[in-house]
């Protein structure tokens, strides 16, 4: 389970989100909850979209089946709305 405040783990979420990694998901603003899924902090791999509502919850189950607050697609993150931490990781 992790709990946090950051975009990176908004980003995590995102990724595990959309790659289909078995697990329950929630956010509201910075804050995330992921039970499940992958922590992207730290590694070499860049995922540059994160959820693009302010609140929401989605789960993947075992079989796959998966369900998210409805959006049309990902925000893509830019240089303006990065944070110091994902500015770091890219460099």
């Amino acid at each position: 389970m992790n709990v946090s405040f950051s975009q990176d783990a908004k980003r995590s979420l995102t990724h595990s989100l959309d790659a289909c990694y078995v697990g329950f998901y929630f956010w509201l603003g910075d804050f995330t909850l992921r039970i499940g899924g992958i922590d992207l902090t730290g590694s070499n791999t860049t995922y540059p979209y994160i959820v693009p509502t302010f609140v929401g919850f989605g789960y993947v189950l075992p079989n796959y089946i998966s369900w998210h607050t409805p959006f049309s697609k990902f925000k893509k993150l830019t240089d303006k709305n990065k944070s110091a931490d994902l500015m770091d990781i890219a460099a």
